[in-house]
């Protein structure tokens, strides 16, 4: 996906759907559909209503396409729709209910824990480890909006820094410092947290 984020396959899809070639939808949402559930995934958790999330974001996208200009690369206007109905969803979620956390996948909390510890990640017991991938699905919930999107793109989704640049509207070098700022805000998050859970100096082992 990431080598070829913008083959010229899309081009003539979106031509077709322009033009009211119905199955070409069907064949431009059978492509990306499970790239729009992983971001949506990462958004808002494993128990947040990821297909009904999935389906507006096409229904959107569907809407929106006769406006499109086709000379334009698809993949990352796709994708702002995609973040921005995640963010809808999130907005939601906050105002109708208590504020609670969904745990990331195993390999997406590695992924993370190894960047803000920046060091050889330690081994955790099982309880341990699913502590751990709770606070840092909280510390993701407390990143501003883009920075959000940086981590979950560059280091979740490992894009490449141009289509993160191309997602964000910014320059690759933006890009780069827009990504730095969030894992530097990750790790002052998580290291306040374990800091808050940490006994007192003198406290008894």
């Amino acid at each position: 996906m990431w080598n070829q984020p913008y083959p010229d396959d899309d081009r003539k899809l979106i031509a077709r759907c322009q033009a009211g070639d119905s199955p070409a939808f069907e064949e431009l949402v059978a492509k990306y559909q499970q790239t729009v559930l992983n971001l949506v995934y990462h958004y808002i958790g494993p128990h947040g209503e990821i297909e009904d999330a999935a389906q507006k974001i096409f229904v959107k996208i569907y809407f929106s396409l006769p406006k499109f200009d086709n000379k334009r690369p698809f993949f990352p206007w796709l994708y702002r729709i995609a973040i921005n109905q995640c963010y809808d969803e999130l907005r939601r979620a906050r105002r109708h209910k208590t504020r609670t956390f969904t745990e990331l996948d195993l390999e997406d909390a590695e992924r993370i824990e190894k960047l803000i510890l920046q060091a050889e990640a330690p081994q955790h017991s099982d309880e341990n480890r699913q502590e751990m991938h709770a606070l840092l699905h909280r510390m993701l919930d407390q990143l501003p909006d883009q920075q959000r999107t940086a981590i979950v793109l560059r280091d979740i989704e490992m894009v490449p820094y141009s289509q993160v640049a191309a997602i964000l509207k910014c320059t690759e070098q933006a890009a780069r410092l827009k990504v730095f700022r969030a894992r530097a805000r990750l790790k002052k998050l998580v290291e306040k947290a374990l800091q808050a859970k940490a006994p007192p100096p003198n406290a008894p082992r």
